[in-house]
């Protein structure tokens, strides 16, 4: 019995001792693993890093580029606000030239006509006049 024992705490042993190892050898791939994750948090936080020391200026300028552009908008709203009230100023000036022109046509176009008539009716007398002389 005795013997049965010994080899039962021997069986035991072996058990805990491969047990052990097997232990040992997951502890260590588990420290390896943790290792490669710390090396790729390590890369990645210097990625980042690296990430945000490049895009620091490009901010920079995009800001600056943004700040000229609204400043350029704001201009060439106020050039638009100056250009539609001369397009308003020249297109006002335009209906009085119409009027004028239309009040000159309707004051002045009666006595041309009649000047230009009594002027034709000499010319056509002068005409028959010369034309009957010289028969």
């Amino acid at each position: 019995m005795e013997q049965i024992t010994n080899i039962l705490t021997i069986f035991v042993l072996l058990s805990v001792t491969i047990l052990a190892i097997v232990c040992v050898m997951f502890i260590l791939k588990a420290q390896k693993a943790l290792q490669d994750i710390m090396k790729l948090f390590a890369n990645l936080s210097k990625t980042v890093q690296r990430i945000e020391e490049d895009s620091k200026p490009v901010f920079t300028q995009l800001e600056l580029t943004l700040q000229d552009t609204s400043t350029t908008m704001k201009s060439l709203q106020k050039q638009m606000t100056t250009v539609e009230g001369a397009l308003e100023s020249i297109k006002q000036i335009a209906d009085r030239v119409n009027d004028l022109e239309a009040k000159l046509q309707a004051k002045i176009e009666k006595p041309v006509m009649q000047a230009a008539g009594f002027v034709s009716g000499i010319t056509n007398a002068i005409e028959t006049f010369i034309s009957e002389f010289k028969k």
